[in-house]
């Protein structure tokens, strides 16, 4: 990324920070907002109560989802070679979605009704679930014998779980039915501090294995007969990118619903700023910039009032179209 770029994309960021935190049914000045993170004393109660209790928590879980869909997004697409790659493709997002429809389709929809919705009950069925099915491709993945196959095996998951989920919305309630649809368009605003501490340590493990495997990811974007010749332990990498991507992508969907788009536009938004698909350069612009989507992604849905999966999809939809149509380097990048 050159110079430029990273200013305008630092001036992005600081203009984002700000409407997160200054907008809403309460408009807080900047004066306010400097004040009341500073902690100067004679802060105002009410912006202090709005900022550290909702506006923060939900400015720092945007942020960190983002990064972690968007990374999770770029990991998917180098292990399949995919451009169409994402989170979902592991089964991760139906697993966490099986996992929600079965504590609250299944309890007819008393979760919802106790208050709890998003809370440590609705996180935890989808954390569950998003690793249950995880686990079941790790245990089978060695059976595979490249690529193509283990991705196939994991679009035949999340069918399976699609159809469970599909039989149990048929017999659910309407309260129910009506909890869980509020689930799956994504909510930036459901965490607090406690799970804002989880996606973050998951966020900087799956970093921590991606820096190790490094060097390999753009052996294996070169194919694997090369990457092989080249020393790298092709189901042993396997096996860690996809522990790194259900560490990000399962954490962030359990916390913030099954965000769409932001996992598989972000990585070629990348690749377009970078001009490059090595993974040394894409790792923090990818982070960045998918901290900075997710950012305005959550300011337009509540400024708006649509959901937020709805505004994901209309950002990223076009712009990777027009980058498919435009960019001739494009298949090339991945």
């Amino acid at each position: 990324m050159k110079k430029g770029q990273a200013l305008l994309l630092l001036l992005t960021t600081i203009l984002l920070l700000f409407l997160q935190l200054s907008s809403g049914s309460v408009s807080i000045p900047l004066v306010g907002i400097w004040e009341t993170l500073t902690l100067q004393p004679g802060v105002e109660e009410t912006h202090r109560i709005i900022l550290w209790d909702s506006r923060i928590p939900r400015t720092m879980t945007a942020a960190l989802a983002g990064a972690a869909l968007s990374w999770s997004g770029m990991l998917m697409q180098t292990l399949f070679r995919n451009p169409l790659a994402g989170p979902s493709m592991l089964g991760i997002s139906s697993g966490a979605s099986l996992g929600v429809a079965l504590l609250v389709l299944g309890t007819g929809g008393t979760v919802h009704l106790a208050g709890l919705s998003g809370s440590v009950s609705i996180a935890s069925a989808a954390f569950f679930g998003a690793f249950g099915l995880l686990s079941i491709v790790l245990l089978v993945s060695h059976r595979f014998a490249n690529e193509s196959t283990l991705l196939i095996f994991g679009i035949m998951l999340t069918y399976f779980t699609s159809a469970m989920v599909d039989a149990l919305q048929s017999r659910a309630g309407s309260e129910a039915l009506k909890s869980y649809i509020s689930w799956g368009m994504g909510n930036f605003g459901d965490c607090n501090y406690s799970e804002l501490t989880i996606l973050l340590l998951a966020l900087f493990l799956s970093i921590a294995i991606t820096i190790y495997i490094l060097p390999r990811l753009n052996l294996l974007t070169l194919g694997d007969h090369y990457a092989q010749t080249m020393g790298v332990d092709i189901k042993r990498t396997r096996v860690l990118i996809m522990i790194a991507t259900g560490f990000m992508a399962g954490c962030a969907t359990a916390f913030c619903g099954p965000i769409s788009f932001i996992g598989l536009a972000v990585p070629h938004m990348s690749r377009w700023l970078t001009h490059t698909g090595d993974h040394r350069k894409n790792l923090p612009t990818t982070l960045w910039l998918g901290a900075c989507i997710a950012l305005a992604c959550d300011w337009m849905s509540r400024m708006s009032a649509l959901p937020l999966n709805t505004i994901a999809s209309a950002l990223g939809a076009p712009f990777v179209i027009v980058l498919v149509l435009k960019w001739k380097r494009f298949s090339s990048m991945i």
